[in-house]
């Protein structure tokens, strides 16, 4: 991570522990930067800032209301909204407290605001943080949070991620980049198999 991500990502880590954010936000940043290799035309310094930020909200909500709030299962949009827009004010403190650019934090702030929630990005930056916050879910690491934590049995999420590749992804690079973490995730299971 550049200096002021690594900055970013530090203030933001006490409201990573919980819902295994410290992993997902690691795993969403990098593909955030593989992303941004293919779209040159975004905005790093949005685009970065946002991923790292965007689930800082989650910490807003009790543990024992995070599960009925997002997943296969998800019956909560109080606390879906609540954690976006919990997320968007922190992210403007952080930011503040790093004298980082206004206009830029406005448009994080905008992005964060509804990141799940909103069906269609505001923008290319608002596509990425959007995609890469979705490819996780199709990797090893990601596959094998998930399918524990709603207590679906592993060949099942599998399939059930096979058919959101379709419908899930606003640039085609990152269609192309969760088919290939759903390939792995596949293969890794079959390697412990064997």
């Amino acid at each position: 991570m550049g200096t002021i991500y690594d900055k970013i990502h530090e203030k933001a880590k006490p409201y990573l522990d919980t819902r295994q954010n410290e992993i997902h936000v690691d795993l969403c940043y990098g593909f955030a930067r593989r992303l941004l290799s293919f779209y040159p035309e975004a905005d790093e310094e949005v685009v970065l800032p946002a991923i790292l930020l965007h689930d800082v909200g989650w910490k807003a909500v009790p543990e024992e209301k995070q599960l009925d709030a997002f997943g296969p299962n998800a019956k909560d949009d109080v606390s879906l909204r609540l954690h976006e827009v919990e997320g968007a004010r922190i992210a403007r403190e952080i930011l503040k407290s790093l004298d980082y650019d206004g206009e830029k934090t406005k448009q994080i702030q905008a992005i964060i605001e509804g990141h799940d929630s909103r069906k269609e990005p505001l923008s290319l930056n608002d596509a990425l943080v959007k995609d890469a916050d979705k490819i996780w879910r199709f990797g090893p690491i990601g596959v094998d949070i998930d399918h524990r934590r709603f207590g679906v049995e592993r060949q099942a999420h599998l399939e059930l991620l096979a058919g959101f590749l379709e419908r899930w992804f606003f640039t085609p690079q990152a269609k192309a980049m969760a088919s290939e973490a759903l390939d792995e995730a596949k293969a890794t299971r079959k390697e412990k198999k064997g």
